[in-house]
């Protein structure tokens, strides 16, 4: 395990709410030094109230992880003010949600703008320092949905693809500098990240001829939400990834994620699609 963590900074994309606060204040609460990302600095209140009921100090950074010009611009600030970035947090993302029919173009260069690129701008920001010094952790919040697609979350789910096999590959490409790329794999958590899902502008279009299977979709994931856990969890899981020398590259999280995974691996191919089309929407 990796000692003197009083003095590791870590980097958290996405803060203001969901995963992103959790894991600020968890980390911070474990003694280091946190830096929350958000895009608006009037978006990180909560986080700082939160922080001041439980003692802790927790640094906020407007931030537009979208931006290449903004990316250039910040970041050299925050090397200057905390020094060397232990660990980054690629935590920001959202999904959009829809047959892959009713998704426009545009909406999914949105997804992907976000999910993906703007994880590799951070990562690429970041990377020369971690090199420099021969140590380094990414972290990429990816989802099941990046191992396991269901039906109307096919954008979402690309996204997380894409993320994963980029990760996959880094991981190769920077492990002998002493960097480790680690993938987090969250199931349902009690987040605000339904209530912050897009649905895709011609997602309930009735015209589709998908809307009866999206009106069953819909009434059995009300079921699925109250399966939600505590996302602690994923924050204990990154914590670990943290404080390992050699993380392994994948962590799925929650009992659902981990039923899946093992579930597409044992039962044939047909039979689980099956199975996933009769537990979402049939």
């Amino acid at each position: 395990m990796v000692a003197n963590r009083q003095s590791q900074t870590v980097l958290i994309t996405g803060a203001s709410s969901g995963i992103g606060k959790v894991t600020c204040l968890y980390l911070a609460e474990k003694g280091y030094n946190v830096i929350g990302t958000s895009r608006a600095s009037s978006r990180l209140g909560d986080l700082y109230s939160e922080a001041d009921q439980r003692g802790v100090s927790v640094h906020g950074l407007e931030l537009d992880i979208n931006s290449d010009a903004e990316v250039r611009r910040v970041m050299p600030e925050v090397f200057n003010q905390f020094g060397d970035i232990h660990a980054l947090v690629n935590n920001a993302g959202y999904s959009v949600w829809g047959p892959v029919e009713s998704v426009s173009i545009d909406e999914m260069k949105t997804l992907f703008e976000t999910n993906l690129f703007a994880a590799v701008r951070m990562t690429q920001s970041v990377l020369p320092g971690m090199i420099e010094r021969g140590a380094g952790k990414i972290i990429n919040i990816s989802s099941i949905l990046g191992r396991l697609a269901t039906p109307f979350n096919g954008v979402y789910a690309a996204s997380k693809f894409a993320l994963e096999g980029l990760s996959e590959s880094m991981r190769t490409e920077v492990s002998p500098l002493g960097v480790h790329v680690a993938l987090v794999e969250p199931g349902l958590f009690e987040t605000e990240f339904q209530r912050n899902q897009v649905r895709a502008a011609r997602a309930d279009d009735p015209k589709l001829a998908y809307a009866p299977y999206v009106q069953r979709y819909n009434a059995r994931h009300q079921t699925y939400d109250r399966l939600a856990s505590d996302p602690v969890k994923v924050s204990k899981v990154i914590h670990k990834i943290i404080r390992s020398r050699r993380p392994a590259l994948r962590h799925p999280v929650g009992l659902e994620a981990h039923a899946g995974i093992i579930g597409s691996r044992l039962i044939p191919g047909r039979l689980f699609q099956w199975m996933l089309g009769r537990a979402t929407m049939r």
